[in-house]
């Protein structure tokens, strides 16, 4: 059947499904249906579902503009074909609208499993391709916006995997990335040690290149606002004088604009010949290097001192390996200092680090909860009545 009917309701938003074919016959009660729907159902958002629509026409394109112009957000559009969404950008209303391609779908039982994380699974789909399967808890904006993260700092000539586009595997979404034929760096350093020396210098290199790219902020977040939102998760752990230490102390960190991977470690980048490719890239953002830096601080020395086995199992590393890449890291990507000063720093870093430990229940969610509650109760210990001494002491 031709025209518009809702499709389902929530407390949030109302779906309208648009089926057949929209086009000059039938324009006028296609856009009558459509308002009367929408009278009846005022929810937040309006989302249309295309996944029965064939055709549309200029006359139909002009109920979408009327549609568009009465909502106070933008209406997303879902499950949109590969025709009608070409119509759509050769108009340029995608740019008007939220809208969403229909996925392709796959079965991960045709796929072998390669690698696994807290956050999902990677499968490879054939020599050239693999999929990045998240939990089904996994919000799609997040999905979304890790893919555009990725795209974004392969652009600004960050070297990682290209990005292709969001699908669906069994129920859940995941991201269609290249195959990368590589080893971690991780298993690498394990397994090479001649190739140290080589390697560590390319790692502690592409930190640097990292963190001296500038980004368009107009994409990528900011890093305070995210630990912001991140302290705020951790109300029900701190009181409010102590969750205002904490805002102070990101609060205080020098503004940069330029890159932050969020996640730095051996396991997170990939050796390729001889070429590092850095993977994981949902939580780049821009601001200060000392963010990214409390990032690896808090896996490769604090995490070390509070439990080595989970320090083992998240970088993929033994401990005497993780505590000898730290130390080259700190010497190299601060070799213009003297050794005083670089001294000083690492301790400044390792204090700061403990900002991520404090915020255990946010970064270390799905962990054993021991875990957590051992992170927490060392950063009202150790932390947090020495935030004063560190506010405002970032010089580098």
């Amino acid at each position: 059947m031709d025209g518009v009917r809702l499709k389902e309701t929530g407390e949030r938003s109302a779906v309208i499904s648009f089926e057949g074919r929209i086009s000059r016959d039938n324009a006028q009660a296609v856009e009558e249906e459509l308002t009367r729907l929408r009278d009846e159902n005022r929810q937040e958002e309006l989302v249309f579902d295309f996944g029965q629509l064939d055709y549309i026409s200029s006359a139909g394109l002009r109920v979408l503009l009327k549609a568009a112009k009465n909502e106070k957000n933008k209406i997303r559009i879902i499950n949109i074909s590969l025709p009608i969404y070409d119509i759509l950008d050769d108009t340029g209303f995608v740019r008007m609208f939220d809208a969403q391609k229909e996925m392709k779908k796959y079965s991960l039982s045709d796929f072998e499993m390669i690698g696994q994380g807290a956050n999902g699974e990677v499968y490879r789909v054939d020599s050239e391709n693999v999929i990045k399967v998240f939990q089904k808890s996994a919000p799609r904006e997040d999905i979304d916006r890790e893919r555009m993260l990725a795209q974004e700092a392969l652009l600004a000539g960050i070297p990682t995997a290209i990005s292709y586009s969001v699908v669906m595997a069994d129920e859940r979404l995941g991201i269609m990335f290249e195959m990368i034929n590589a080893d971690t760096l991780s298993n690498s350093l394990k397994s090479d040690p001649a190739r140290y020396d080589e390697l560590a210098g390319k790692y502690i290199g592409l930190y640097k290149k990292i963190h001296e790219t500038v980004v368009d902020k107009e994409c990528f977040p900011n890093i305070k606002d995210i630990y912001h939102s991140c302290i705020d998760q951790c109300k029900e752990h701190y009181t409010d004088e102590e969750l205002g230490l904490l805002r102070a102390l990101v609060e205080s960190v020098p503004e940069r604009d330029t890159m932050i991977h969020g996640d730095y470690h051996p396991n997170n980048v990939m050796v390729q010949n001889d070429e590092l490719i850095l993977i994981d890239m949902g939580d780049v953002s821009y601001g200060h290097p000392i963010f990214d830096f409390l990032a690896t601080a808090a896996t490769q020395v604090n995490l070390v001192r509070l439990s080595p086995e989970y320090a083992e199992f998240h970088t993929k590393m033994p401990v005497e390996l993780i505590t000898k890449t730290w130390d080259r890291l700190m010497e190299e990507y601060f070799a213009q200092y003297d050794k005083q000063k670089r001294d000083e720093i690492e301790a400044q870093i390792v204090m700061f680090s403990k900002l991520k430990v404090a915020l255990a229940p946010v970064f270390g969610r799905g962990a054993d909860p021991a875990i957590i509650q051992a992170s927490i109760d060392d950063a009202k210990a150790n932390f947090l009545p020495k935030i004063n001494e560190l506010i405002g002491k970032v010089d580098w």
